[in-house]
């Protein structure tokens, strides 16, 4: 306290002089037009400049975000070219001939609105049937799955989010290759289980979970999660696994909507099998 005491009574002069020449400069501005105007404009120009700055620091830190989630999102599209195609091989007396036929396509679309905290949660998107999306397309984002259209109309689309009571996605462990099934507790938006892994091989904590490909909306290797914790239910001999999701659902804006090319053969192909059949289809 005294040493701000002492400081104040060394520059006193500064401050008011300080004080003083502004006060002047306001007096000066309300009795004369011009030179108030001339004020008020450098006043304008230097307030712009200091926003300009505030908001090109602000964009700046908005900026690596959005380019770390871009170079994820090229990384992963990299990495999903070859599962984009399917290889059929015909072999005639010892002569292979390989064909590549693109079975998914993706298109952008934007989550418009959005429920993450309630027990069977839903996504609205900004495109519809118009636009080629159609019932049972997979949503996926820069960093992983979201879910499964519902519904279309002409212009918008309903998703049901992984975060919903009846959605059921195949995925398997990335080490150890083994499958089971990703479902949603109703707890947290940002973590998930997976049910009907068997605990024959062993689960780490840290795994990273992705899709099978045995769905006939998602390719496989769409990232999914990481293994949280574990437990293994020795009655069913099965894990029951959580993990938390690479995807912030709570964030979600642009997401990619899954064309697969061969659904409709893989669905006539199921037309009138059992559905208690053992058939993996989401």
């Amino acid at each position: 306290m005294w040493s701000l005491l002492r400081f104040l009574k060394r520059y006193y002069h500064i401050f008011l002089f300080i004080l003083l020449e502004g006060l002047s400069v306001y007096f000066l501005s309300l009795n004369s037009f011009r030179q108030g105007g001339s004020i008020t404009s450098l006043a304008n120009n230097i307030s712009g400049t200091v926003y300009n700055s505030i908001d090109g620091i602000s964009s700046y830190f908005y900026l690596k975000n959005t380019n770390a989630d871009l170079v994820k999102e090229n990384i992963r599209l990299r990495k999903m070219l070859s599962t984009s195609f399917v290889r059929i091989i015909n072999t005639v007396h010892q002569k292979e001939d390989t064909v590549y036929k693109q079975m998914y396509s993706y298109v952008d679309v934007r989550v418009i609105s959005k429920t993450v905290t309630k027990r069977n949660n839903y996504f609205m998107l900004n495109k519809g049937s118009s636009s080629g999306i159609e019932k049972d397309m997979g949503i996926i984002s820069p960093n992983g799955v979201v879910g499964v259209v519902v519904k279309t109309t002409e212009n918008f689309s309903l998703v049901m989010s992984v975060l919903h009571q009846d959605s059921k996605i195949n995925v398997r462990n990335e080490r150890t290759k083994t499958t089971g099934t990703l479902v949603w507790d109703g707890h947290h938006y940002a973590i998930g289980q997976i049910v009907d892994m068997p605990s024959s091989i062993a689960v780490k904590k840290g795994d990273t979970i992705v899709t099978s490909g045995f769905s006939r909306n998602f390719p496989e290797g769409i990232p999914v999660g990481r293994v949280k914790s574990y437990t293994k239910d020795k009655g069913t001999g099965f894990y029951n696994i959580n993990i938390e999701f690479f995807t912030d659902y709570n964030k979600l804006d642009y997401v990619y909507a899954i064309k697969n090319y061969f659904k409709i053969e893989q669905d006539r192909l199921l037309q009138g099998i059992d559905t208690t059949t053992k058939i993996e289809e989401n």
